[in-house]
């Protein structure tokens, strides 16, 4: 028995009651099923980073140049401290101070191993572009065309 059926007669209210029942019996729609998996995924995603945001004492955790400048300060101090002793051994540890310190404002690599220096969103290794991607298609050549071989 559907809720659209003439046989008896009923209330609006008992006819939306039986679609409603209807309804939530039937099998979940795709639609339904992407949107719990999406709700699945994104309430997985905000426990992985409300449990990382509660442990900053782990050491990967923290900004790379805070290590540069720990490091800077460590050998600056043994520099200090080895200084009366050995001479030419505190100079060295100054001189790596220096370069800790000063590698604040080199430019590193790419984030992530296999990313490369992008400028604008382009690769700026240069090399092929990636397959399937033709870009005569998108910008014709302008200009002279090369003679024929």
């Amino acid at each position: 028995m559907n809720a659209g059926d003439p046989e008896e007669r009923s209330s609006r209210v008992e006819r939306e009651v039986r679609e409603i029942l209807e309804r939530s019996s039937a099998a979940p729609s795709p639609v339904n099923n992407v949107q719990a998996t999406v709700r699945r995924q994104s309430a997985s995603a905000r426990a992985r980073l409300a449990t990382r945001s509660r442990r900053p004492w782990q050491v990967r955790e923290w900004p790379q140049g805070l290590f540069k400048i720990g490091a800077a300060l460590l050998l600056a101090i043994g520099a200090a401290l080895i200084a009366d002793a050995f001479r030419l051994a505190a100079i060295l540890l100054a001189i790596a101070s220096a370069i800790a310190f000063f590698s604040l404002w080199v430019p590193t690599g790419p984030s992530r191993p296999g990313d490369a220096p992008r400028w604008r969103g382009e690769d700026l290794r240069g090399g092929e572009d990636p397959p399937g991607f033709d870009l005569g298609r998108i910008w014709p050549r302008r200009g002279p065309k090369e003679p024929p071989r």
